[in-house]
């Protein structure tokens, strides 16, 4: 009889993992290794960002690199941080330089001189804009950024200022914008500068013609590091005694000319009274000049009258003594032989 060589395999017992299931699990934990790395890596890169108001420079760093410029985060932008490496933020947006001497100022009023050597204080404020581009941005931050600390080192954080471009600022724009408005003043009074509009139109016009030019004197390079200036300079203000003593000396030309009205209105009226009493008197006059001529033409009308009735009688004796008869008086003396002749009987 022929002896069976096929081999039997008995079956795995009930719960012993298979070859397949073994495999499936080595690729789980190698999976969950990778994702172990990935996350791990991913944790350990970081990334840098400026918003839409700030710039940074880049500058390497490390064990061994030295700080070489690799160039600026722009605005608005994101880039992988590079481990050691370093970024100063700065300004993109426009900035005001504040000299009014409130809480929030950057600088107290410039002190000016008038024409006629009194002594004002100039408030006012000006925009401009920090040039942005980024080799000179770059470049200002290594010849002043770096030196004033004028910088910061985290991003959104420019709603507070630096103290060390707080600095900065007061030594390159005070000294120009001093220079600049002490120039326009001494062209006028005190008065002319306290009082007239038309001056501190002048010298917002003289700041940002002049400014830039003047900050630039003290930069290094050629480089034009600001931009865009803008100045809003307000009225010059004299001090406190001059203003009292103007003040009273337009209280004292005011009751001047109210004293000067009043006694013209016054003279006016004597004025007018006077000429209407003169013509009231003249008036009088002339009405007795009147009275007077009717008077007389009356008398030389009666004297006419009497002497029409006296001229038939022939005597003004003759007309009284008929006069005396008509009334029944007798004006003559008694008298014998002799006949009273009536004018009308009289030959």
């Amino acid at each position: 009889m022929a002896r069976n060589n096929t081999t039997t395999t008995s079956p795995a017992p009930i719960g012993a993992p298979t070859r397949s299931a073994g495999g499936r699990l080595r690729a789980i934990a190698i999976l969950a290794l990778v994702a172990a790395l990935v996350v791990g890596a991913l944790s350990m890169i970081r990334t840098v960002a400026s918003p839409a108001d700030e710039v940074a420079v880049h500058k390497g760093g490390g064990v061994i690199e030295a700080p070489n410029s690799k160039g600026c985060v722009a605005a608005n932008s994101r880039e992988i941080r590079r481990p050691g490496d370093r970024y100063y933020w700065y300004p993109a947006s426009q900035r005001t330089y504040n000299f009014t001497g409130g809480q929030d100022a950057d600088h107290g009023p410039f002190s000016v001189v008038s024409k006629d050597y009194q002594q004002l204080e100039v408030p006012g404020s000006v925009e401009f804009r920090l040039n942005v581009d980024c080799a000179v941005l770059t470049r200002f931050h290594d010849a002043i950024g770096n030196r004033y600390a004028s910088f910061y080192t985290s991003s959104d954080e420019w709603s507070a200022t630096p103290r060390g471009w707080q600095r900065m600022l007061d030594l390159y724009f005070a000294p120009a914008l001093d220079a600049t408005l002490d120039r326009v003043a001494k062209k006028y009074t005190w008065k002319e500068l306290y009082a007239d509009p038309t001056i501190k139109d002048e010298m917002n016009r003289t700041v940002n013609e002049q400014l830039a030019a003047l900050i630039q004197q003290k930069m290094p390079g050629e480089d034009e590091f600001f931009q865009g200036f803008s100045a809003l300079i307000q009225q010059p203000r004299p001090a406190a005694a001059l203003v009292d003593a103007l003040a009273n000396e337009e209280s004292a030309r005011a009751q001047a000319a109210a004293a000067k009205a009043k006694a013209v209105a016054e003279a006016d009226t004597q004025q007018a009274k006077a000429i209407a009493d003169a013509e009231a008197a003249k008036a009088a006059a002339q009405a007795q000049v009147a009275v007077k001529e009717a008077e007389a033409r009356i008398a030389r009308l009666e004297a006419e009258i009497t002497e029409a009735k006296i001229k038939p009688f022939g005597s003004a004796k003759e007309y009284n003594n008929n006069r005396a008869i008509e009334n029944g008086l007798n004006p003559y003396q008694p008298s014998y032989g002799s006949a009273i002749v009536t004018p009308e009987a009289k030959p």
